[in-house]
């Protein structure tokens, strides 16, 4: 064989593999785009559907429209996967979507895959919507029913609260402040209801390992549901892993489980996602703290004797806002009438 026979064999050899490089990276490219394109359509669906709430205004009144919700989801969802005129693409996408929660201020929804006997004795599934479930947390003395604002309701179980023991609701401040429960400040001065950071915290882990309950139970509950439908991916909700969901449980929110969804040239990987958005409806209170003759008097933002104060010639009212009466509560402040709790002050000037 002369030399130009391997030379020929080479340029051949290296022809073939930059061939077969080219390839795969064209299909890593399609993969990556294709990838990109569920996200963008899922992210996007879950902000559409929340923000449909936020130009309403409700939540914590059970006057959330939630198929409102759901419908905007999946048209918004559908339209960007250009299937919004395939019925049969729209029922298959639906089946990699466990489960849906809508978390209000005082509760949560569950959007779910149920299963009914029809007229016919067959097994059927649609999706419904739950009634609202509460976030709630038990340990020996109390069973809390929290809030995303700073009410919760309490089922004191040995009376440590109101005499006889029963339900009471309350702001938690109320517990730091009110005559009331003095003896229990005095009794109890480490619980977390008299701390504000602990108090956070303490809500914060409860919503979240609640939700997470929920959300492992219905994802779990949907493998009946798939593999009727000849799907044969196991699903399962991630544990440890709310920082990729938990991010807007301050706030009005929603979450989506999308999960087992087939993608690639020839369906061989696997498309996980749990998408969230918040609505930005829960507005906080802002203060504003007025200096008066030889003290400071905090004002919720829209008070009229704060509007009043504003135009008496003499009295300073502090540019800063302040988020929280804590804040207030540094510079020596009382507390206005428009403040339901806290201090107030004497009847001198």
């Amino acid at each position: 064989m002369k030399i130009y026979h391997f030379v020929l064999l080479f340029i051949i050899f290296f022809a073939v593999i930059i061939i077969k490089t080219d390839f795969r990276t064209g299909e890593l490219k399609d993969l990556k785009n294709e990838k990109a394109k569920l996200t963008t359509s899922l992210n996007t669906a879950v902000s559409d559907a929340i923000n449909c709430l936020a130009s309403s205004g409700t939540h914590g009144l059970n006057s959330i429209n939630k198929d409102e919700v759901s419908n905007t989801f999946f048209s918004s969802l559908f339209s960007s996967l250009g299937i919004i005129s395939d019925v049969n693409a729209q029922a298959e996408i639906e089946l990699y979507i466990p489960v849906m929660l809508l978390c209000d201020s005082d509760g949560y929804y569950v959007y779910y895959f149920d299963e009914y006997i029809g007229g016919d004795g067959y097994a059927y599934s649609k999706r419904i919507w739950s009634e609202k479930q509460p976030y709630y947390y038990t340990d020996d003395n109390f069973i809390y029913t929290f809030t995303l604002l700073d009410i919760v309701s309490l089922y004191d179980k040995k009376g440590l609260l109101v005499e006889g023991g029963g339900k009471v609701t309350l702001d938690y401040h109320e517990l730091k402040t009110e005559e009331l429960y003095a003896a229990f400040r005095q009794k109890f001065s480490d619980s977390f209801m008299l701390n504000n950071e602990e108090f956070k915290h303490a809500r914060k882990e409860a919503i979240i390992n609640r939700l997470e309950e929920v959300l492992a139970y219905y994802t779990s509950r949907h493998n009946a549901i798939a593999s009727r439908n000849g799907i044969t991916y196991t699903f399962s909700f991630p544990d440890g892993q709310e920082e990729e969901w938990a991010a807007y449980l301050n706030d009005v929110s929603l979450l989506v489980v999308f999960q087992g969804y087939p993608y690639g040239k020839n369906n061989d990987y696997t498309y996980n996602k749990i998408a969230s958005a918040g609505a930005n409806i829960i507005k906080k209170p802002q203060y504003y703290v007025e200096q008066k003759s030889w003290y400071c008097l905090a004002h919720i933002a829209g008070c009229e004797k704060l509007d009043e104060s504003s135009s008496v010639q003499g009295v300073t009212v502090l540019e800063e806002t302040f988020d929280t009466l804590e804040e207030c509560a540094r510079l020596g402040a009382y507390c206005c009438e428009c403040i339901e709790h806290g201090p107030r002050a004497p009847d001198i000037d």
